[in-house]
């Protein structure tokens, strides 16, 4: 793993243009016993009562223009917005941690298939949930080479009424907060863009037993801090959002933004930098601590230099695109 002392050793990716859209919860409808896609929902059922001994489980629909949206769909709908000068990517690289609504054909397979440019190198993984956001980059460093042009895109959407995924090792219990579902596509390269983004480290908490998470978080802090100049700290804000239900003290104080309404999961931080970026809290020439939570134990870092004001696209919900 790199050395969060060796920055200059490290390898940069470059990231050009962020695009986001998201999902909030007041959108979704709960679905009826007899969707006509119960085929499809049925085995995100079957698990969760088979290994979770849940009983009574409802899905929910997220529609627009009457017609289902999934996490494949958030996905195209960012990247199609990523990719308007695109015929072809070198690679992509998709990130989800839920299940999709449809579970027999995944997002990738779905995204590959409905879209008329082409994919070198499709790479996708799992289970990573809010990290997912900053082990991305660390991916894009071991697969993009010399000139070629990446994406990064980060979907989530839970289709069970309650589902909350465990992370493994590490409690799900009492974070505090509204979740919402989204999509963040981002553009790669590695010669040169507009935010040279530098993965630092993956940081497990549980090494500082019997200290609040306030504490631990302020200890990391400034151990990351001294390996670099920094200008602003933005943190996952779910983590921002225990820290301040807790009653404990803020994080870190002055450079870390204050505490954001909802949590975007893997495409929180992100959409948290694009948002700064727009309303010019960051500027060029400033550095950013970007940092992810799983909502337990562990923490994903990485550090970006704002060279200059990169695209920036919030999009709205619209099924002009559809992997379905």
């Amino acid at each position: 793993m790199p050395d969060v002392h060796n920055l200059n050793c490290r390898t940069s990716v470059f990231v050009n243009h962020i695009c986001w859209v998201t999902a909030e919860d007041h959108l979704y409808t709960l679905d009826t016993p007899d969707v006509e896609d119960y085929y499809y929902l049925s085995p995100h059922i079957y698990m969760e009562e088979h290994y979770y001994g849940k009983s009574t489980l409802r899905t929910r629909s997220l529609l627009s223009a009457g017609r289902r949206v999934t996490a494949g769909d958030l996905a195209l709908i960012a990247m199609d917005s990523l990719s308007e000068n695109a015929e072809l990517w070198d690679v992509l690289i998709l990130a989800q941690t839920y299940p999709d609504r449809y579970a027999m054909n995944p997002p990738l397979a779905r995204i590959l298939e409905s879209t008329s440019w082409k994919v070198d190198y499709p790479l996708a993984f799992s289970h990573l949930g809010a990290l997912a956001g900053l082990e991305g980059i660390q991916a894009a460093q071991w697969t993009l080479m010399g000139n070629q042009r990446g994406a990064l895109v980060l979907t989530e959407q839970r289709v069970l009424e309650s589902g909350v995924l465990p992370r493994q090792g590490c409690s799900q219990t009492g974070i505090p907060g509204e979740r919402s579902d989204m999509a963040v596509a981002l553009d790669l390269s590695k010669e040169t863009g507009a935010l040279e983004v530098d993965y630092m480290k993956k940081v497990s908490m549980n090494s500082a037993e019997g200290r609040s998470i306030s504490e631990k978080v302020s200890s990391i802090l400034e151990e990351l801090m001294q390996s670099c100049q920094i200008d602003h700290v933005i943190v996952q804000s779910s983590l921002v959002s225990r820290i301040c239900a807790d009653g404990e003290q803020h994080i870190h104080p002055v450079k870390t933004f204050g505490k954001p309404h909802r949590d975007y999961q893997s495409g929180d931080v992100w959409i948290q930098l694009g948002e700064q970026l727009q309303n010019g809290s960051i500027r060029p020439g400033e550095r950013v601590l970007l940092i992810a939570w799983d909502g337990g134990c562990l923490l994903s870092v990485s550090c970006a230099f704002v060279i200059r004001q990169p695209n920036l696209s919030k999009l709205p919900l619209h099924l002009g695109v559809g992997t379905s």
